[in-house]
This record gives C-alpha cells, sequence and structure tokens, in this order.
C-alpha cells in the first residue's frame, strides 16, 4: 500500500508550496503541479479526489487564523498520494480524519507561526523560537495522521477482503459436488461386487472427486492472490505450508477410499 501525506500551505510570495510530506521524498512535478493548481482555485473548505495514471490524490483544503498571514487566514491543504484502489469507504474515513486534522491546528492559536519558517530573519529571536517549535509540532502531526490512516486502511481492507472471501459462493457450491460425489462412491461400496478398476461409476467418481479438491484449492487460491490478503491477520496463510497440507489431505481421502474398496474385493 503506497501512501504519502503532504501538507502544503499558500506562501504570500512565492505563492502554493509544500510545506511537509511524509514519508519525505522528492514529489514528482506533476503532483506538485497538481496541488498547486487546487490550491490557487480553492473554496473555504473542501474535499477533492484525483486520478492519475496508476496514483489517486486526495486532498482536503482548509484554513487557519493567522497575525501574520494576508487575510489573517493561513491557506492550508492535506493531500495523500496512494493507490487507486480504495474504497469509498475509506475515502470517506479519510475526509474524516483530515477535518479533524485541521480542527486540530485551528484549535492551536500558535500553530500558524510554524508556516513562517522561510521568514525566520525577519522575526526577533522569541518569534523565532516559536516559528521554530511550532514548525516542528507541525511535522510531528502530519507523521501521526500518517500512521493513523495507515493503520486504519489496513483494517478496512482486511475487513473488505475478508468478507468478499466469505461471501464468494464458489467454496460453498464446491463442496457441494464434493458432497455428491462422495455418496456416489459410499452408494457403489454399498451396492456393488466389482473390484475398483472394473467398476466404470467408481474410477469416475473418485476422479471427479480428486478434480473438484485440486479447483476448489486453485480457486481459493486465486481468490486471496486477487485480494491480496495478507498472513499477519491470522486467519490464511496462502504459500507453500498450505499447498502441502491440502495436498496430503486429498491424499489421504483418496487412500482411504481405495483401501475401503480392496477391503470389499477381498
Amino acid at each position: 500500500m503506497k501512501l504519502i501525506v503532504i501538507l502544503s500551505y499558500f506562501h504570500t510570495k512565492i505563492g502554493p508550496s509544500i510545506f511537509y510530506s511524509f514519508p519525505k521524498k522528492q514529489l514528482d512535478k506533476e503532483i506538485s503541479t497538481r496541488i498547486y493548481d487546487i490550491m490557487d482555485h480553492p473554496k473555504k473548505e473542501e474535499f477533492l479526489t484525483q486520478s492519475f495514471e496508476n496514483l489517486k490524490l486526495l486532498n482536503y483544503y482548509f484554513q487557519i487564523d493567522s497575525d501574520w498571514a494576508r487575510g489573517s487566514n493561513e491557506m492550508l491543504m492535506l493531500s495523500l498520494m496512494t493507490t487507486p484502489q480504495i474504497s469509498p469507504e475509506i475515502e470517506e474515513t479519510i475526509s474524516n480524519m483530515c477535518k479533524k486534522f485541521s480542527e486540530k491546528m485551528q484549535s492551536n492559536e500558535d500553530i500558524f507561526k510554524g508556516f513562517h519558517i522561510k521568514e525566520l530573519n525577519n522575526y526577533d529571536d522569541s518569534d523565532k523560537e516559536r516559528i521554530r517549535k511550532n514548525k516542528i509540532l507541525i511535522k510531528s502531526w502530519v507523521q501521526e495522521l500518517y500512521w493513523e490512516i495507515l493503520e486504519v486502511i489496513r483494517k478496512i481492507s482486511e475487513e473488505e477482503k475478508i468478507t468478499l472471501l466469505l461471501d464468494d459462493r464458489y467454496i460453498f457450491e464446491s463442496l457441494e459436488k464434493m458432497s455428491r460425489e462422495v455418496k456416489k462412491i459410499s452408494k457403489e461400496i454399498n451396492l456393488g461386487e466389482d473390484s475398483l478398476k472394473s467398476n466404470s461409476d467408481i474410477r469416475d467418481a473418485i476422479s471427479n472427486l480428486n478434480n473438484i479438491l485440486d479447483d476448489l484449492y486453485e480457486g481459493y487460491i486465486e481468490k486471496m492472490t486477487e485480494l491480496n490478503i495478507e498472513e499477519e491477520n491470522g486467519l490464511f496463510s496462502p504459500g507453500e505450508e498450505l499447498e502441502t497440507d491440502v495436498q496430503n489431505s486429498k491424499k489421504k481421502l483418496l487412500r482411504a477410499l481405495i483401501g475401503e474398496f480392496n477391503g470389499k474385493e477381498e
């Protein structure tokens, strides 16, 4: 899951500018341009989404009171860069978290000073100290928001994936087919006198059972791969260990069936 939290502000002389991004990295020019374009045409407060190539930008524009800014307001915007495959539920959750972040900033009467770090030399020593202090505080809040959003996305995504998997009727339909084949085998065992080799119905039933178990396993793994379910949730663990367990169980079942047939022959 790719996620970057970006906090931008409107500099009086420079215009829109990136204040801080976490994890810290050099942002592509196209991303910066899109962010700046939104900040050049803002409303009072809004949440906007943009999709391009294999990325999505979730932008939340807001303002905070400021004694030093033109118009007595610092114009700010949170942008979250992530992959496009996020659900409406996650988008809504992120929007609410951004709103809480803006309220947190609005409740701190001194926080605006951190955005004036580029004009540090224009202030006296006491203000310089407040500017540095609030710059550090703002960055720590952005980092906290990043980790909070990442955790929420992980939880919601895993819940959605698990729900999709449990709702998938393929597994249950395959189990029903397997059950029917087992009943056929049981019926032939009780009624038949022919050996396993000469009884085509029994041979076909075993072959069908074998194919169903293979399809069941492959479909299950394919679904988990499609949903990208992580092993850490402790519910599923795709991989060689699961494959070995499934194949061993299948072999044991077939050996037991064949053994029962051979017992009938004797």
